[in-house]
């Protein structure tokens, strides 16, 4: 198993490295952005305090294993 890596992520603003994670939110993709389901991610930068939002497909849906307990 490899270590956590954290992703090179700057600031769009002011290209500082540092920043702190402030909410997470799980969205439908518009039609023209090919649908599906996506994951926004808001980041605040430590330096200038300017806030973004990534936007990443979000990971497929894991089905669940029936526990076999039949009523």
């Amino acid at each position: 198993m490899t270590p956590f890596e954290r992703p090179d992520r700057r600031c769009p603003k002011c290209e500082h490295k540092g920043y702190m994670f402030r909410a997470r939110r799980a969205v439908d993709g518009k039609p023209d952005e090919g649908g599906g389901k996506f994951v926004e991610t808001k980041y605040r930068c430590r330096s200038c305090s300017h806030d973004w939002w990534e936007r990443i497909p979000a990971p497929p849906e894991q089905k669940r294993a029936d526990t076999g307990d039949a009523a």
